[in-house]
Order: C-alpha cells, then structure tokens, then sequence
C-alpha cells in the first residue's frame, strides 16, 4: 500500500508539471518515465493508466493584426487654420456641392503617394441647426492629373438621416484616429489613389504649382 500511495504522488505531480507548463505529450512522456523505474508489480497497472490519458494542451493566444496602410497621412490642419477657420487650397470645389447653413472644414492631411507626388485631403463637414449629425465629404487631388480636384460624398462618415440628421454615422468623422484610419485604409488604395467604390460628385482643376 505504501508503494501505490507513493506512486499514486508522483503521478499526481506529473499531472500538475504537465498542465503547468502545457506541452503536448509532456504528460505522457513523464509518466513513461516513471513506469521504467517501476516493480514489475506495479509496471502494468500504471502502464494501463497511462493508455487512458489525452495529452495537455491549450489553444494558441489570439495573434492582433494590424491594418497595413498603404499611405501616411500627416495631420497639417493646423498650418492650415488661419483666425480659426481652416483655409481650403480649392475653394471652387465647395461651390459644386450640397451645403447646409453650417459647413466648414475640420482636418486636412498630406501624404506622399507611390510616385512621390504630394496630395492633400480635406475634411469637408456641413449640417443644418436642426441636425444632431451632418453630411461629410472628402476633397482631394488624386485624379489622374495631379492638377485635378475632386470631392467625394462619404455615407460611412455621413448620417443615413439626411433630412433631420437624427442618426449617427458608421465612422465619427469627428474622432480623429477614426477619420484617419477610414481614409488611410478604407477611402485610399495602396498607391494613395481613391478606391473604385467612390464616386467624385464635384471635380475641378487647380493651377499646377
């Protein structure tokens, strides 16, 4: 009895050695061990044992994947913003599109694209007094002529409730890492040009600088 009961420990601290260090057959391989050293009174019934058990093991920790952005955008609002008002660089655009009795600009970003050529993004909110939300667009020079300016309705940084305004938008166009990840992953492609699923509702041309 004094044998088992000492056996019976040492397989309840393999058992314990095993779970703490989770490594598949760990457990098995200890008890192996153990058996080896045993009388072959005892061999076959802790050989029996050990056919029953199933190995340790713990599922792999969830791995975060970042998004890979194919551009940088730098916020420059702020060398933009002149007696508090952010100055637009194509103030025809805004001319060609809806606008409500409040609109202004709320950022502005630059960023190199694939072929070095600066761009620049403006963040473009207009709403009514009534409105809880309103309606953004995106201006930016990324058409194929580098001179060419184009604005862009976004519904995912808009409110579905055009009318009353009451609803909120998908992405808060107010939260800047928001605004900045929709645009870096989502509005632009990976060479800095605006993705296919977006339509330009307004379109002019600026002097090449």
């Amino acid at each position: 009895m004094k044998k088992c009961a000492k056996f019976a420990s040492v397989i309840s601290l393999v058992l314990m050695s095993g779970s703490a260090f989770a490594r598949p057959n760990s457990v098995n391989s200890s008890l192996a061990a153990v058996i080896a050293h045993t009388d072959a009174q005892l061999a076959p019934v802790l050989a029996g044992a050990l056919e029953q058990l199933q190995p340790v093991t713990f599922p792999e920790p969830a791995v975060s994947r970042a998004v890979p952005y194919g551009v940088q955008l730098q916020d420059i609002t702020e060398k933009c913003t002149q007696a508090g008002e952010v100055v637009s660089a194509y103030p025809a655009v805004y001319k060609m599109i809806h606008n409500e009795e409040n609109s202004r600009i709320i950022k502005v970003f630059r960023f190199l694209d694939t072929k070095g050529a600066e761009r620049r993004v403006e963040v473009y909110f207009t709403g009514g007094d009534w409105m809880q939300y309103g309606l953004t667009y995106l201006v930016i020079n990324s058409g194929r002529n580098k001179d060419q300016v184009n604005a862009y309705f976004v519904t995912d940084l808009s409110t579905p409730d055009r009318e009353d305004g009451a609803v909120a938008p998908r992405v808060d166009p107010f939260d800047a890492r928001q605004l900045q990840n929709f645009i870096a992953a989502d509005f632009l492609d990976a060479n800095g040009s605006v993705k296919a699923a977006f339509d330009s509702v307004a379109s002019v041309s600026v002097p090449a600088k």
